[in-house]
């Protein structure tokens, strides 16, 4: 009687385990899961980045005035020599040597907006007439809307074999940081004043770019050192 009660025990026991267990699945183990497929999508590209398509390939860089400083022409002058040509130059422009071969010489203003750098050029071969350079300078510059410069205060005077021409544009500084280079400048209330010397072999440039506020107070001096240009 005890052996029959043990065997049917066990039988219970047995059955109770087959019907809760069930069939073995297969295991659920979410780190072994396929990764979703990468997206060949590309990210939009960042509007006014210079690398984006149809997007400007030209940067505009601006820069700190150097020293700015009040200034009050003293109207002392000095004269000054420059591969055969004489001028008159005020007192407080610092003559430096050209900072590279084609420049003759190079003269610092001191100014509210900063230091300006007068630079005298000569190219051989002549580097085009004073009507070519002066249309060439205009495209260096806009309008405070952004139009293009069509007009500049230029003027021309004969003295003896030499022609000047002198020219003054206001506006917003766009001209190439480099020559050739894409990055531009921006920077709005610039001048430019010029002189274009003809009649001495190849033309001479004498050419300032700078912030308005330093070149207002050279502006009639630099006139001055125009009329005073002669052969040396």
């Amino acid at each position: 009687m005890r052996l029959l009660c043990t065997c049917i025990a066990l039988f219970t026991l047995a059955c109770q385990g087959a019907s809760t267990s069930g069939p073995a699945g297969p295991a659920s183990d979410v780190s072994k899961a396929p990764p979703p497929p990468e997206s060949s999508a590309k990210p939009p590209a960042i509007a006014g980045s210079p690398h984006a398509p149809g997007g400007p390939r030209a940067t505009a860089t601006t820069r700190a005035p150097v020293n700015p400083q009040p200034i009050t022409p003293s109207g002392q002058l000095r004269p000054e020599t420059i591969e055969g040509l004489a001028a008159q130059v005020p007192g407080e422009w610092t003559r430096k040597p050209g900072s590279n071969p084609m420049r003759l010489a190079e003269f610092t203003m001191p100014g509210p907006g900063g230091e300006v750098t007068l630079v005298v050029s000569r190219f051989a071969g002549g580097g085009g007439d004073a009507a070519s350079n002066v249309n060439r300078w205009k495209t260096q510059f806009t309008r405070p809307d952004g139009g293009p410069v069509e007009l500049a205060n230029e003027r021309t005077s004969v003295r003896g074999s030499l022609t000047v021409t002198t020219v003054d544009i206001v506006g917003t500084n766009i001209a190439s940081v480099t020559p050739g280079s894409p990055e531009r400048y921006h920077k709005p209330d610039s001048r430019l004043l010029g002189a274009i010397v003809e009649g001495a072999g190849d033309p001479f440039f004498f050419k300032v770019v700078g912030p308005a506020k330093t070149l207002d107070v050279w502006e009639p001096a630099f006139r001055s050192f125009a009329d005073s240009i002669a052969p040396g």
